[in-house]
């Protein structure tokens, strides 16, 4: 078969249900894509694509649609051209607006970029912070507000702080007392990996008892939970609701109440999100819930997070891919001092070495078959 005309014939296929969310016949291809073949020649080939696994048949349809491994091939043979265009000028402007001439947290940084990268694509998007567990406890710090109230700061080795406010009296503990105690834990815990906190305080429980009372049980909980909560918090999700005006989603509540529980859930994307591909470059999962798809496109950023744009493996890769390029160099440009109006408004070149990866979840007890 000729190789050159399937490919061609997959890009259309792709390209078409990118568009129109409906599944691609034969017909469809001859009248949109002016191919130099026939109708009996695009089915034969279409035929040969779903034998390979590029292309599938769904339930209510004549019609093709890509698989997952037909979007890995289209991305890593067939969308190089594509992927030359620049992102949107009008979005540049905005982000540019958005970010230059103000001073910004890290958090704000990324919190306004992912805000408007998910009005961009319109998906959902997800900034992921380092693995807490894994990174170490440098200081805790206790400082008095007011008579009533302290607020404890939590650091780590890798920068991220985290606030807590403590009411004294729920505590049981005058600040003099609460100060003795959480000074006792932070010179036994000091260098200690979040994941081991809580075993180790545990330990010291007895210690923090015989200094301050029974009201030590108190604050060494109050100390592991708000370590606990440091954790699950690295984890944020924007523009869930996108998703509900997408075709996938939309006429299927199933389908969209599973996406928003992977979402809403870290364990079920931070796999796909963390894992590292050889030159940290962008990556593009596909992971299968009970109902439908999700595909989990993933950039690094600031050194130490991960962005990712989470849609229907239906989605605009060119856009997508694009504008999360665009994003990334920008938060990367603005961190690192340099001016972001430099060379500001310049097509955005692909991303080398895509890397597809394919995650498949098993479907929960009780959902649909």
């Amino acid at each position: 078969m000729d190789l050159k005309r399937k490919d061609m014939i997959l890009k259309c296929i792709v390209e078409e249900f990118v568009k129109t969310a409906e599944p691609v016949g034969s017909m469809t291809i001859l009248k949109n894509y002016h191919l130099d073949c026939s109708s009996a020649t695009i089915r034969n080939t279409m035929v040969q694509l779903e034998k390979e696994g590029l292309i599938e048949k769904t339930h209510v349809s004549s019609g093709r649609v890509p698989s997952a491994k037909g979007y890995q091939y289209y991305l890593d043979h067939l969308n190089e051209e594509n992927l030359l265009s620049s992102v949107d000028m009008e979005f540049q402007r905005e982000f540019k607006r958005a970010i230059e001439n103000k001073a910004h947290s890290v958090e704000d940084i990324m919190s306004k970029s992912c805000q408007m990268l998910s009005e961009l694509t319109q998906m959902a998007t997800v900034v992921l912070g380092p693995r807490a567990d894994e990174e170490r406890l440098v200081s805790v710090q206790l400082l008095k507000l007011n008579e009533d109230q302290v607020m404890g700061i939590f650091v780590t080795d890798s920068g991220y702080v985290e606030k807590k406010t403590f009411v004294l009296k729920n505590i049981g503990l005058n600040f003099q007392a609460a100060s003795a105690a959480v000074d006792m834990l932070n010179s036994r815990l000091a260098g200690t990996r979040i994941s081991e906190i809580g075993e180790k305080a545990e330990s010291l429980l007895p210690i923090v008892v015989k200094q301050v009372g029974l009201s030590g049980q108190v604050i060494v909980k109050a100390f592991v939970e708000a370590l606990t909560s440091f954790a699950r918090k690295r984890f944020t999700v924007y523009g869930k609701k996108n998703l509900l005006a997408l075709p996938e989603f939309a006429d299927d509540a199933d389908a969209f109440l599973s996406a928003i529980d992977a979402l809403e859930d870290p364990s079920k994307l931070q796999h796909d999100m963390t894992r590292q591909d050889d030159l940290g470059n962008v990556s593009v999962g596909f992971t299968s819930e009970n109902n439908g798809d999700l595909a989990i496109v993933t950039k690094p950023v600031n050194g130490k997070d991960k962005i990712a744009v989470v849609g229907p493996k239906r989605m605009d890769y060119r856009k997508v891919l694009s504008a999360l390029e665009y994003v990334v160099f920008m938060i990367d440009k603005y961190l690192s001092g340099r001016s972001t109006n430099e060379n500001a408004l310049v097509p955005v070149s692909p991303p080398e070495n895509v890397v597809i990866r394919k995650t498949t979840k098993a479907k929960k007890k009780g959902a649909k078959k």
